[in-house]
């Protein structure tokens, strides 16, 4: 694969600068081979072969203000991310202590959501999470939305739910 990359490097190297002479060959410290027209520390000239050389037509500067502007209307774009159950301050009624919290975000993008509970943080693709056997009591949280590189786009605000189980101690009498 080094190989490959080293001649795909070359091919590059020789199509930019056809009009330069000199193609170098510098050994970095590491031992990795560097290929280059400009005259670097450790540096070994390179004799061409006949015929390697090849003349090309002058290129003209593609029109990139398409893609520059969808660029920038990426890099500004603002990610709502909103929490859709349990509303603020609910309080669930679940014996077995089950419970769905569940955002959505928006403009759609893939990345991972992490459910911070009390805590315990929770990482998944999936927008919905299921939880089961909660014990009874009150539940901080919010939820961050991030790509996979790790950087956080969206997050919730902190918010709270009371889970409330029935018990066999109290009984009306």
């Amino acid at each position: 694969m080094q190989v490959i990359r080293l001649w795909i490097l070359l091919l590059f190297i020789l199509d930019a600068n056809a009009q330069s002479d000199n193609i170098f060959k510098v050994i970095t410290h590491d031992g990795e081979i560097i290929y280059t027209d400009k005259p670097l520390g450790n540096i070994k000239p390179i004799e061409l072969p006949k015929g390697s050389m090849i003349a090309s037509k002058s290129m003209t500067k593609p029109r990139i203000e398409g893609l520059s502007q969808t660029i920038k209307q990426s890099t500004n774009t603002r990610y709502q991310l909103k929490v859709v159950t349990p509303i603020p301050e609910q309080t669930i009624r679940n014996n077995n202590g089950d419970l769905t919290i569940k955002a959505t975000i928006s403009p759609k993008v893939q990345g991972i959501y992490k459910l911070h509970l009390n805590d315990l943080v929770i990482s998944q693709n999936s927008e919905t999470f299921q939880l089961i056997a909660l014990d009874r009591g009150v539940y901080n949280f919010y939820i961050e939305f991030a790509l996979k590189s790790g950087k956080v786009l969206a997050s919730t605000s902190k918010q709270r739910f009371y889970l409330h189980q029935a018990s066999a101690l109290n009984r009306p009498k």
